[in-house]
C-alpha cells in the first residue's frame, strides 16, 4: 500500500484552502454571494486587501487532531503504551482551546500544565477564527466526552471537519480509521450522527490515501456504517448525496448551487459530509471546480469547502490545486509541515527516541 507525500500535503492544504476561501462568506446567502462576486460566485480570497486568505477553526482543529495522532503513535513506539489516544487527543484539543482564549491565564490548559510541543507555540494559530460554540463549551468543561458517556447531544459539523488526519494516519485501515474518528469526535460532540459522520469521512480518507476510488471508498464506508448503532440518519444523508449525484449526472448538466442546496446547508455533520461527497463525486478530477461548488451556497460554506478540499486534494495531489490559492494562503507553512509529519509518522526507529521529534511530539 504505497502512499504519496504530495497527496498528503494536498489533502491538508486543500482543506485549509477551502476553509480560507469560505471564511468571509459562510453566513451569506447564495444571492448575497453573487451580488458580492458576480453570477458565477466567489473564486478567490476576499477577506484581506492583499488578496490572501486565512483558515478558520476548521483547519486549526485539523492540525491539533494531527498532533494528537502523532503524539499517541510516538508514545506507543517509544514507551510501548497503546490506547492512550483519547486522553492525548483531549489534551491536544485543550491546547487548541488555549489558542482561542489566550492571554487569559485561567484557562483549563494552564491548570493542566500541558502546553508543550511545537504546535501550541505557533503564534499564527493564536487567532479567534469563529470557533464553534460546541467545541468551546465542551473543552471549557475540562471533561472529555466518550461514545459511552456523551458530553452533549451535538452533531454540529465541527465533529467532521477536523478528521482528515485520522484517515491519513490509518491509511488502508478504513475500519480502524472509522473507529478512531468516532472516538475523537465524541470528545466534543455526543450525538451518534455526529461521530458516525466523522467516522465515515475518516474511512473514506483512509481508502483514498491508498488509491481506492471515491465511489468504492464511499461504499466501503457504508458497509462499516451499517454495522453501527444509530446509523440511519448518517446513512440517509449519504444515500441522498449519491442519488442526487446520479440524477445530476444523468441529466448531463453541471450541478448548480440550487441543486447543491438540496442536500442542506452543512451546519450539521451529516449534511456537511453529504455535501462534500457530492461535490467531490461531481468533479473527481477537478480540484478547483469541486471546491467552488462546495463553496458557493447558502450555508456553512467554509466547512463544506474544507472537507471537499481534503477529499479532492488527496485524490489529485498538489499540482491539481491552483497555485495562487496555495501561494496566498496564510500560515500554509504550518499546514504543509503537519502533512509532512503525518506522512513520516515518527522520526527515528520504532524504539529509538529522536530528540527533535520528542520536542515536537512529546510521548508523555
Amino acid at each position: 500500500m504505497k502512499v504519496s507525500l504530495s497527496k498528503y500535503q494536498a489533502c491538508l492544504l486543500g482543506g485549509a484552502i477551502g476553509d480560507a476561501l469560505g471564511a468571509p462568506i459562510e453566513f451569506l446567502s447564495i444571492g448575497q454571494i453573487r451580488a458580492l462576486s458576480g453570477p458565477d460566485g466567489l473564486n478567490h480570497y476576499i477577506e484581506f486587501s492583499d488578496g490572501t486568505g486565512a483558515f478558520t477553526d476548521d483547519t486549526q482543529m485539523t492540525l491539533f487532531t494531527a498532533e494528537a495522532l502523532l503524539r499517541a503513535y510516538h508514545k506507543e513506539c517509544i514507551k510501548g503504551i497503546p490506547d492512550a489516544m483519547n486522553t492525548i487527543a483531549h489534551h491536544s484539543y485543550l491546547r487548541w482551546y488555549h489558542t482561542q482564549t489566550h492571554p487569559y491565564t485561567e484557562t483549563i490548559t494552564n491548570k493542566a500544565g500541558i502546553l508543550n510541543g511545537w504546535l501550541v507555540r505557533q503564534q499564527g494559530l493564536y487567532r479567534n477564527r469563529a470557533p464553534g460554540n460546541t467545541c468551546l463549551s465542551a473543552l471549557r468543561s475540562g471533561k472529555a466526552g466518550t461514545i459511552e458517556k456523551p458530553i452533549n447531544d451535538s452533531k454540529g459539523c465541527g465533529t467532521v471537519m477536523r478528521m482528515a488526519p485520522v484517515g491519513l494516519m490509518y491509511f488502508g485501515q478504513n475500519e480502524e480509521a472509522f473507529r478512531i474518528a468516532c472516538e475523537l469526535s465524541a470528545i466534543t460532540h455526543g450525538h451518534p450522527t455526529g461521530y458516525l459522520s466523522a467516522g465515515f469521512f475518516a474511512s473514506v480518507i483512509s481508502d483514498l490515501a491508498v488509491g481506492i476510488t471515491l465511489e468504492l471508498a464511499i461504499h466501503n464506508a457504508i458497509r462499516i456504517l451499517e454495522d453501527q448503532e444509530h446509523h440511519h440518519e448518517t446513512l440517509a444523508a449519504v444515500q441522498k448525496a449519491l442519488l442526487l449525484f446520479r440524477k445530476t449526472k444523468a441529466g448531463n448538466s453541471p450541478p448548480t448551487p440550487e441543486t447543491y442546496e438540496k442536500l442542506g446547508e452543512g451546519w450539521v455533520a451529516e449534511e456537511a459530509l453529504a455535501m462534500a461527497l457530492f461535490a467531490a463525486l461531481s468533479y473527481p478530477d477537478d480540484f478547483r471546480e469541486g471546491v467552488l461548488l462546495a463553496l458557493n451556497h447558502s450555508g456553512d460554506c467554509d466547512s463544506t469547502a474544507s472537507i471537499t478540499g481534503n477529499l479532492l486534494g488527496l485524490m489529485n495531489g498538489v499540482k491539481s490545486i491552483p497555485a495562487t490559492w496555495i501561494d496566498n494562503l496564510r500560515e500554509r507553512r504550518l499546514v504543509n509541515q503537519m502533512a509532512v509529519d503525518l506522512f513520516l509518522r515518527v522520526k527515528g526507529g520504532f524504539k529509538e527516541e529522536d530528540p527533535e521529534w520528542s520536542e515536537k511530539y512529546p510521548p508523555g
